[in-house]
């Protein structure tokens, strides 16, 4: 029953994810939204030829969004505010079909002003905003510009809602940028060609960009960017992430030291105050299996501590130094 269960609702969330983007985004396999355009080439095309079906957990993901998205206009509404509009759609004028939904529009009207808020729901919460994020801003800002010449765009900025113990973030100080927009509209018209280059067998291999969120592409598993026998993109995120390692060593061994020194003072002299705090020597008890005895027991039924152990596995990230 339960499996059936599981069943019945990762279809009804797949029923209610496709029902979604039918309703605000229409047939994204006709144009490029902001955000096709800040991902990775590859992904974006063979999402539109290919659709990939999602499982449980990134279901979860798509409906995690929406959840932020209505959190943040309840709270703008119980703040005051009313002079904002939800998925504001916004074409380009030109040949190429580009299409953003910008999740709230800011709108003066005495001062013909307008300002952005894209709103995104991480995992965990980056130090800064992923570049497709931020490509993404300055589309929607540009569009948006361009399509409402009355109006002066002042701003963007991006909202991060986690819904763990980091909350929110929010990255703002954006304003549009000319250069950068017509760089992306630029972007955008190399991959709706490729697209249909791709789509018409003219084209074997779209291009491909590898980067740290590579690992969330349906289409990564196949992708040749990574037989190359070094991934060159990846390199600053492994230098990254092996610096910060031997820096959490060195702050443990640190921090140990430290908390050693302390213990002994107050274990030979007593609680103390220092720097506002309070330091004493504390006492915690907690209950440990005693394996002797219990070897002890189980000799007297013919059986061992080796008769209640079952291997699990586990995964993690493994790094060595290349050969």
């Amino acid at each position: 029953m339960s499996d059936q269960f599981m069943i019945t609702m990762q279809a009804a969330l797949q029923q209610l994810a496709i029902q979604q983007t039918v309703e605000t985004l229409g047939d994204r396999a006709t144009y490029l939204g902001a955000s096709d355009i800040g991902a990775c080439p590859r992904k974006t095309i063979l999402s539109k030829l290919n659709p990939p079906s999602a499982d449980l957990v990134t279901l979860l993901r798509f409906r995690r969004g929406h959840m932020a998205e209505d959190i943040v206009a309840a709270a703008l509404t119980a703040a005051g505010f009313s002079n904002f509009k939800r998925q504001v759609e916004v074409r380009y004028a030109g040949d190429v079909p580009v299409t953003a939904h910008i999740d709230f529009v800011f709108i003066s009207e005495p001062r013909k002003t307008m300002a952005v808020l894209e709103v995104k729901s991480p995992e965990t919460m980056p130090a800064d905003p992923y570049g497709s994020w931020e490509s993404q801003l300055y589309l929607q800002m540009g569009l948006l510009a361009a399509g409402n010449p009355e109006y002066t765009v002042e701003k963007g900025a991006i909202l991060a809602v986690n819904f763990g113990e980091q909350g929110m973030q929010l990255f703002n100080g954006y304003t549009p940028q000319t250069t950068i927009y017509e760089g992306l509209i630029d972007r955008a018209t190399t991959i709706w060609n490729d697209y249909q280059s791709f789509a018409a067998g003219e084209l074997t291999t779209p291009v491909m960009e590898a980067g740290p969120l590579c690992g969330y592409c349906p289409f990564v598993a196949d992708c040749p960017k990574f037989d190359a026998e070094e991934v060159q993109e990846l390199t600053e995120s492994v230098e990254i992430l092996t610096e910060l390692q031997k820096q959490q060593k060195a702050l443990e061994t640190e921090i140990n030291i430290r908390k050693n020194n302390l213990l002994a003072i107050v274990a030979q002299r007593g609680p103390l105050k220092a720097h506002g705090k309070f330091l004493q020597k504390a006492y915690r008890s907690r209950k440990v299996l005693d394996t002797v005895r219990l070897a002890e027991f189980l000799k007297g039924y013919a059986q061992s501590l080796s008769d209640f152990q079952t291997t699990s596995s586990y995964s993690f990230l493994e790094i060595k130094n290349a050969a």
